[in-house]
Parts: structure tokens; sequence; C-alpha cells
């Protein structure tokens, strides 16, 4: 079955889903695109596609799938106005700016029975599946911290609305919700119960360009994740510690790696010590190199692959499976990105 798809906002992610779309997704042709901005609509002519030049026009249209790529202030009216027409709907993330407007576009998808997600694109990167398989094992022994990092130097370059406060921009919104989302996935069924965050303005003067957060979840893990627009030594993407061994991801889209893991767990406390001019530490004093281990990552039996979130999207509209990015998890999501920023206003933890 041919589904038809309508794209609002042509900016960066909606002119990469129109592109991408149209090239790698059979099943659905991009049908229609809009957007408030005549020099953008002007060029998604230019790219073949064909163009409303109204809003209006565009929700009265006969696509049966909307994606919503416009600045985040304007996700819920958008989301909702398109489910009111009769179109399901892919949200750009994050879905909205706060879990109020969530919990109305949710009531209006209850409501229509329209479908209704977020596009959680990074479910498919090859380093998360990677660490996804690192979790679920028991490689590591015992898990208790998890460390999630992506870096950048450069800001955030030509912004635009980015830049504003009001209209949802800011790091935390723009790749804060990737990670939550990610680390909630990671531990879907392991309740998160509390948010410390950091905010900070390095150059900008509105909005934050680092964040640091902290979620504590039920069982005891702890997850640390850092989005960070000025680091010019980035670590390792992704750092999981266990009690009998911890493992690293070098690069995001990267595979390289290792794991580290203790032969022997039975190492009396009382066995070395290290020295400094300063003082002594045996709390500190290293595994022999005998005692250690060096393991290569786990390998994939398949590559993750981007499609599977639009067939996903397309098999739940005909009734042949259920999505799988839920409402249950973008709600949680939100949860978590609210508390953050309430965390990082009051210099306090949020307990969830």
């Amino acid at each position: 079955m041919k589904h038809r798809l309508g794209v609002i906002g042509y900016g960066n992610m909606g002119s990469w889903h129109c592109e991408n779309v149209r090239d790698r997704i059979a099943e659905l042709d991009v049908a229609l695109v809009y957007d408030i901005d005549e020099k953008r609509r002007d060029l998604a002519r230019e790219n073949g596609f064909c163009v409303c030049d109204t809003e209006e026009e565009f929700f009265a249209s006969d696509v049966d799938l909307v994606l919503v790529a416009t600045p985040n202030s304007y996700h819920k009216n958008h989301c909702i106005s398109a489910m009111e027409h009769g179109k399901n709907v892919i949200s750009e993330k994050p879905p909205c700016l706060n879990c109020e407007e969530l919990e109305e576009i949710i009531a209006t998808s209850e409501r229509t029975g329209k479908l209704y997600t977020v596009h959680h694109n990074r479910r498919f990167d090859v380093d998360y599946a990677l660490i996804k398989k690192l979790v679920h094992s028991e490689v590591l022994g015992k898990q208790f911290y998890l460390h999630s990092r992506l870096y950048g130097n450069r800001g955030f370059a030509n912004a635009g609305w980015k830049s504003l406060y009001e209209a949802g921009g800011g790091l935390l919104y723009d790749w804060g919700i990737h990670m939550i989302d990610q680390i909630l996935y990671l531990y879907e069924g392991d309740r998160p119960v509390s948010v410390y965050a950091q905010l900070q303005k390095v150059r900008m003067t509105t909005v934050d360009d680092v964040c640091r957060v902290t979620i504590g979840f039920e069982s005891g893990m702890t997850a640390h994740f850092v989005a960070d627009l000025w680091c010019y030594v980035p670590e390792a993407r992704w750092h999981l510690e266990g009690s009998d061994g911890t493992a690293i991801i070098d690069k995001w889209f990267g595979k390289e790696g290792k794991i580290i893991r203790a032969k022997n767990q039975n190492i009396s406390w009382h066995e070395g010590c290290i020295y400094t001019p300063n003082g002594m530490s045996t709390s500190l004093w290293p595994r022999a190199t005998q005692d250690l281990e060096e393991l290569p990552l786990p390998t994939l039996e398949e590559e993750p692959r981007w499609e599977t979130f639009y067939e996903n999207v397309l098999a739940t509209i005909e009734g042949k499976e259920t999505q799988i990015v839920t409402h249950a998890q973008i709600r949680n999501n939100m949860k978590v990105l609210m508390a953050a920023f309430e965390s990082a206003k009051t210099n306090q933890t949020v307990k969830l």
C-alpha cells in the first residue's frame, strides 16, 4: 500500500526527510511540502517537490501522513491541526515545549484515532546498537554507571531559531532529548527516580550550549550524559562501568572501542600501594596486568537501519504492527527533560 507524506517545515531536518524518504522508503511518496518562508518553498520546488503556499492548503490536502519539522514552539499546534484534519503524525524532536503541551497532543491522537509518534532516529545509530548489546549482556558484571557523551566545538553555527529560548532553542532541547530517549530506552523497565542537571551558556546568551544531566534509576543504576558545543578534546562516546569490567565505544557512529575485564576478583586490598611525591594510596593501587584481559566489542548480527522507523510507522497505520516510539516513552522522555530544566534552574536534584 502506497502512502503519501506531507512535510511541514523545509528547514534542515524537513529537507533531509524529503530527500531520504524519497530515496530510501519505497512505500511512501513525498507528496507535499509547506514552509512559512517563501525562500524555503522555492528551494523545495527547485528540488523537485510539490509545494503548498498556505498552511490551510497543506492541511486540506489528501496526504495521510504528516511530518512536523517546524521550530519546536510550533510542534504542538501543527501536530494537533494535522490530526484534526485526519492525518497521522510524525513529529521531529522534542515533541513540544513541556508536558502539558504533550498531553494535549496525545489526547488529540486518542480522540481522533490517528497515529502520533516522534522521530527518535538516534535509536538506529550503530554506536547505540553496540552499547545496547553491552547493556543487555553480563560481560561487565553488575553495571552501575553509564556515561553518554557528544561533543562539538563550533557552537550553534548559524543557529537561527535554535538560539531563541521562546522558540524552544538550546542544546538540552536539541540534543538532550535524543540522549534522554537513548538512555531511557536502554533501561526500559527500570524506573527513573531522580534528575540532576547543569546547563551553561558559554557563548550563547539566552539558551544553553553545554548541558550535563545525571539520571538515577530505581535499581541503583546511574546514567550521566554530556552534550557540549565547546569541547576541543573529547572523551569516549560511551563509557559503561560494571563490577567486573569497563567498556568504551570511542566515537559517534563508530564501532571502535574495547572491554577491559578482571580475570580474578579475589585480590587482597592490602596487596600493594601506589606512591606519589605527595603521599601514598592503597585504594588506587592498580591491578597487575596479568589480572586483566582486553576483549573486543561485540559484533552486530545486522546493522541498524533508519528505514525501520518509517517502515514501522506505515505498518502501524495499516494495523500490522504497533509503534516502536510509544506515547508512554515520549511521556517519560518529556518528564525527564522537564525535570532537567527544573534542576538546572534550582540547582537541586529533582525527584520523579
